[in-house]
């Protein structure tokens, strides 16, 4: 999976897709208290889980990549909203159903879980301004009970509230 120093840059023909798309930002929950509790290499077997799961959940012409520490993105080029966060709730409901065995003793872990912060991007921002969107999006998912997806939507209606 490429990490963001591959991701599209703006004259790139993956960017004039990009532009024309909605994106998608994981973080794994409690990944440092699990990574703390089973060791390194259970947490590494986590995070390839994470890529698997997303490289077998987006299209082969989506960009996905790992953002940073245990956070996966994907950019869906051409896909709106409502569209990336149907894949998002897919991504979400696969991990939480996954079983993970460690390895070295056939012990059987707690499930996993994500929290999946959609945005759709907007003509004239930055991929920094959309990418900004989804992690508050992510945040709120966070804030709210974690294992959720939350899109930009859901932003404005608690900007509008509060």
């Amino acid at each position: 999976m490429p990490s963001m120093n591959s991701f599209a840059t703006p004259r790139s023909r993956r960017w004039k897709k990009a532009s024309r798309s909605a994106s998608l930002l994981i973080d794994i929950d409690h990944f440092k208290s699990f990574n703390d509790n089973f060791g390194h290499g259970v947490g590494d077997q986590v995070l390839r889980l994470m890529a698997n799961v997303l490289r077998e959940r987006v299209r082969e012409y989506d960009l996905p990549a790992r953002y940073g520490g245990e956070e996966l993105i994907a950019v869906l080029p051409g896909a709106d909203l409502a569209t990336c966060g149907a894949v998002a709730e897919r991504i979400r409901r696969l991990v939480s159903e996954c079983s993970i065995t460690r390895r070295s003793t056939g012990e059987i872990l707690p499930s996993v879980t994500v929290s999946i912060g959609v945005g759709q991007f907007q003509l004239g921002e930055s991929m920094a301004d959309l990418i900004d969107r989804c992690d508050r999006a992510l945040y709120l998912a966070k804030r709210t009970g974690r294992n959720r997806v939350v899109t930009e939507n859901e932003l404005d209606r608690q900007l509008a509230a509060g």
